[in-house]
């Protein structure tokens, strides 16, 4: 059975006056089209913290992207332990990757109050036939999310769990400033953080205690400053180097296009 969209949640929203657009799928489309794309889509689905949008292994009928808020995409493993894959930020394209049978091979929670902007497949397939730019964009949105999975199974299997926590920080910390400005305090360097240090061990397969400890000495070290759902890189230059981060690959992820 697909899953279905609830339709008894959802809001109107102007493509034109889409806030993320210049990050998302439709910021391939001229301004003077960008009224045409308002056909593909459907209306915007609000979510509350903590709803399932998705379980994973489900066919799916849709495609979306997150207008606001923050998703994380998971997988719930067969110890009773999750696996987080991903953290959806504003502008992201979730749900248009499948195995053969249609189904989505992963789980997704509102982390926070979000809203997404639905795309039905037929209107997926229509919109990719009759706009070449769309297709190009939608291409390199799956590629620059491809390279980040990359990076992700390199902190899984080859870095220590002080570098990939650095990791998992800095490529955060970085995409919020950028995706979601709203979070991110520019005079202090303060973020929101969406991650809970056990939503951290669940993404690099670390116990709560042992990001604990790592999270400790880079306060002590002076490299951030963390508190509940709250982060500030006071070093990220320092940081980046014990992470191995490449911040070009957040700020300029379609490089290899060019």
């Amino acid at each position: 059975m697909k899953t279905q969209i609830n339709t008894a949640n959802l809001e109107f929203s102007d493509c034109s006056q889409c806030a993320v657009r210049s990050r998302a799928l439709f910021s391939a489309v001229d301004e003077d089209k960008v009224h045409i794309t308002q056909e593909y889509r459907d209306k915007c689905r609000v979510f509350s913290a903590g709803d399932i949008i998705h379980i994973e292994k489900e066919p799916i009928n849709y495609a979306f992207t997150l207008r606001t808020g923050c998703l994380i995409l998971y997988n719930d493993l067969s110890n009773g332990e999750r696996q987080i894959l991903r953290v959806a930020l504003p502008g992201d394209f979730v749900g248009f990757s499948r195995n053969r049978n249609g189904e989505l091979l992963y789980s997704i929670k509102a982390e926070t109050d979000s809203s997404i902007c639905l795309f039905f497949d037929d209107n997926v397939t229509k919109m990719i036939s009759e706009n070449a730019e769309i297709a190009k964009r939608l291409i390199e949105l799956q590629s620059h999310e491809a390279s980040l999975c990359q990076q992700r199974l390199l902190n899984l299997g080859q870095k220590t769990a002080t570098e990939s926590l650095a990791y998992l920080i800095m490529e955060l910390y970085s995409r919020i400033r950028m995706q979601s400005p709203k979070e991110f305090n520019f005079t202090t360097g303060e973020a929101f953080f969406p991650l809970s240090q056990a939503d951290m061990g669940d993404a690099l397969g670390l116990t709560k205690v042992h990001v604990n400890r790592v999270i400790t000495n880079f306060k002590k070290q002076g490299l951030i400053a963390y508190s509940r759902k709250k982060i500030r890189v006071i070093d990220e230059q320092k940081l980046s180097e014990v992470a191995q981060f490449d911040i070009a690959l957040i700020e300029d992820p379609f490089r290899q296009f060019i």
